[in-house]
């Protein structure tokens, strides 16, 4: 990381932006971790509910599949 004069005002700028790569089974565990915490704020009774809960046995299974 460098410092620049930008139009009178310095600023850190970055070199070289590093890309990052993800690899499908730590998408799925975002997705999971994501889908687990939006279950705890939703009632059960509702169709969101429901519906979230039924994904998350779906992400554990293609987790543990990917793992193998």
């Amino acid at each position: 990381m460098t410092v620049s004069n930008i139009h009178g005002f310095y600023a850190n700028v970055v070199d070289v932006i590093e890309p990052r790569e993800y690899q499908a089974k730590e998408y799925l565990k975002t997705q999971l971790l994501f889908l687990k915490r939006l279950s705890s704020e939703l009632d059960t009774d509702t169709k969101a509910g429901a519906m979230v809960d039924m994904q998350i046995p779906n992400l554990e299974m293609a987790i543990e599949e990917l793992s193998i």
